[in-house]
């Protein structure tokens, strides 16, 4: 039971750490534009799965990488967890060295 508990606790101060964007102005159209069709409550929803993903996930991403991809995504004012862990999965795809080809986009021709 104690050992559950402690891994409760390490669980959420991970999570603690996912930072806290408010993502309100990001699913908004810029000035009320409304010539940018915008669905706020999907785009809110998107945001709050993002979220949820990157609280499962955080500590699996080293901190240099979650900090520059935090600067990146509350960059320009619009913050967002789906630009923060699309940024997060990028750097930790490309820092895999032995990727399998296997696994390329289907446009790029086979050897």
């Amino acid at each position: 039971m104690i050992i559950a508990a402690a891994s409760l606790v390490a669980s959420v101060a991970c999570a603690a750490d996912v930072p806290s964007l408010d993502v309100t102005r990001t699913c908004k159209p810029i000035a009320n534009d409304r010539s940018l069709a915008i669905d706020t409550d999907r785009c809110l929803k998107t945001e709050r799965q993002a979220r949820e993903q990157l609280t499962r996930e955080w500590a699996n991403y080293t901190e240099a990488d979650r900090s520059q991809c935090t600067q990146t995504a509350t960059m320009g004012g619009l913050p967002s967890y789906v630009e923060l862990i699309t940024c997060l999965e990028m750097k930790h795809d490309v820092a895999q060295p032995n990727r399998n080809m296997a696994d390329r986009p289907a446009a790029l021709p086979k050897k």
